[in-house]
């Protein structure tokens, strides 16, 4: 019976696919259906009655189970080594064909024909379909009987009628946020439309189990929760309490407030709660209250900075750990000696010194005496000025060298010195145009932008991706965070800028220098923002003599 591979219509399944064509019967017949007309043989590999894929030499059978497992090959895998079968061999189409085995081998990475994201291909593009990720190929395209519009779904999840994830996801948060009462809470409404809002639905249903901060929105809607802060903080400040606590502030479910201030009350109460003799506690206590937290400096935005934050946690834990000193080796504020505060200050002496001034300041350690100021050393600024310029020209001119964000932000570090905790705070209103140039406020006067980074400040805010966050973003941050309605985080920002290759207090010192010997102190540091002695003392390291300058003719 002669026979050929052609590409057909099976006439045992009906589907379009590579036949076994049979010229005498004229007709084709795909490999499925073969394979299910083929005998069966017991495997001398598992003993189990299957159907043969090959035979081993002495004519034994093996199913397609064990044949694949005891194949041999003699070709070496140029990954890993290993010699055996190969998953694809060199000098194929790709000109990165390699031979790899089945291990090392990853399938390419290219945008999905219907997602659009950058994924490992399941599906190959061919002349009339395009490329296709494994989740675009695990679910069909289909005209939804709820909505009517054609996506991604189900075909039988809508009593045998398809229906898409959208619909899918919509009636899943519902029935999460619909309360003992059979109705939504008014004030969980806004957050449902901001969940069914997502362009990602899919992803949603999929890790519907596994994201805490639904599993929390349902205790809400159920009463189980109590729609407060108080009651949020009860619980551990993990990234769910977080991300919902953002959601429901952003869609008024909750009243706004200093996050990074709560925060660090709630760490004082703790540090204090941890002292055992009274007397310290209360000592601690003041500290705690009206030294450090009391005297936090607020941003712009009346708000206390995560840095500031972290600083004042830094102190009030300083000084819980100078009382734990004490009481180990049972002393207390009034019988210290100098041997044991001279143990305590020399393992940290920038840091640790400056509670004891206050203790020496509301008559403690009186058997003590403080050691002799050191005289404070020049900052770091060992980077090359010449490189840090060629780091902000490629930043600036090349639009492939990183995203919008972070070209903003590092040419704000290289070029003008602005603090990480200060660049995530900006905003819409600091920017100002004025005929064909562009200001933006960091100071107490407004900076004229060079070009082209004028550009690259009025492209920001760019909108992300973020579920939620994305549809309850705040539109006046220009670096938008994770979190809805909040700004970028200064650790998420520092850390891209060392991807960039930034260290950012060397590179801004740099900067501070470089501004130091062009500039008058007066000028910039009412331009950048710092503080007028900062400048002077810049100018004073830079060797720059400015005293004459109001002076010099014109």
């Amino acid at each position: 019976m002669a026979s050929a591979i052609v590409r057909g219509v099976c006439f045992r399944c009906g589907r379009e696919k590579n036949l076994r064509w049979n010229h005498s019967l004229d007709r084709g017949e795909c490999r499925a259906c073969r394979a299910t007309r083929a005998p069966q043989e017991t495997c001398t590999g598992c003993g189990r009655q299957r159907r043969i894929n090959a035979r081993t030499p002495d004519g034994g059978a093996l199913c397609v189970t064990c044949y694949a497992r005891v194949r041999t090959g003699d070709d070496v895998c140029e990954e890993c080594g290993a010699i055996g079968p190969l998953a694809t061999r060199g000098g194929g189409k790709s000109e990165a064909s390699r031979n790899l085995c089945t291990r090392c081998y990853r399938n390419p990475r290219r945008p999905c024909g219907i997602c659009g994201r950058l994924k490992r291909i399941a599906l190959k593009a061919t002349a009339t379909s395009p490329d296709v990720c494994p989740t675009c190929y695990q679910a069909p395209v289909i005209d939804c009987s709820i909505c009517g519009q054609q996506a991604l779904g189900r075909l039988r999840t809508n009593n045998g009628r398809p229906r898409c994830f959208a619909c899918q996801a919509t009636a899943q948060i519902e029935a999460a946020l619909t309360g003992p009462d059979g109705t939504i809470r008014p004030e969980l409404l806004p957050v449902r439309d901001a969940l069914t809002a997502t362009s990602r639905p899919r992803s949603l249903l999929s890790n519907w189990h596994n994201l805490a901060s639904l599993h929390l929105l349902a205790e809400i809607a159920q009463g189980q929760l109590g729609l407060t802060h108080d009651a949020l903080d009860a619980r551990p400040q993990t990234f769910s309490v977080t991300y919902l606590r953002a959601m429901l502030v952003a869609t008024d479910a909750l009243p706004p407030r200093d996050e990074h201030a709560a925060r660090l009350h709630r760490y004082a109460i703790r540090a204090v709660a941890g002292v055992d003799n009274p007397e310290l506690r209360g000592v601690l206590t003041r500290y705690a209250r009206w030294h450090v937290v009391g005297r936090a400096k607020t941003n712009r935005h009346g708000h206390i900075s995560a840095a500031t934050a972290a600083r004042c946690r830094r102190d009030v834990q300083t000084a819980k750990a100078f009382f734990d000193h004490l009481t180990a080796r049972n002393h207390d504020l009034d019988d210290c000696p100098q041997a044991c505060l001279d143990g305590w200050i020399i393992v940290d002496r920038s840091r640790r010194l400056g509670f004891i001034r206050w203790l020496k300041r509301g008559g403690y350690l009186a058997r003590t005496r403080l050691p002799k100021p050191i005289p404070g050393k020049d900052p770091r600024h060992d980077i090359d000025p010449g490189q840090q310029l060629d780091l902000a020209r490629q930043l600036l001119h090349d639009g492939d060298s990183a995203s919008i964000e972070d070209r903003a932000a590092a040419c704000l570090v290289l070029l003008y010195a602005q603090p990480i905790a200060k660049i995530v705070t900006l905003t819409t209103a600091d920017i100002r145009a004025v005929d064909s140039d562009t200001y933006l406020a960091l100071g107490r006067e407004p900076l004229l932008l060079i070009p082209p980074l004028d550009a690259l400040i009025t492209a920001l805010p760019v909108a992300k991706p973020f579920g939620t966050a994305s549809a309850l973003a705040d539109r006046r941050w220009l670096f938008t965070g994770k979190n809805a309605g909040t700004h970028l985080q200064p650790p998420s920002l520092m850390a891209r800028m060392s991807r960039l290759g930034i260290t950012i207090r060397a590179s801004r010192n740099t900067a501070l220098l470089h501004l130091a010997s062009t500039t008058p102190p007066a000028v910039f540091a009412n331009l950048i923002g710092v503080d007028i002695g900062t400048a002077t003392r810049w100018a004073g390291i830079a060797g720059a003599a400015w005293n004459s300058y109001a002076t010099a003719p014109r």
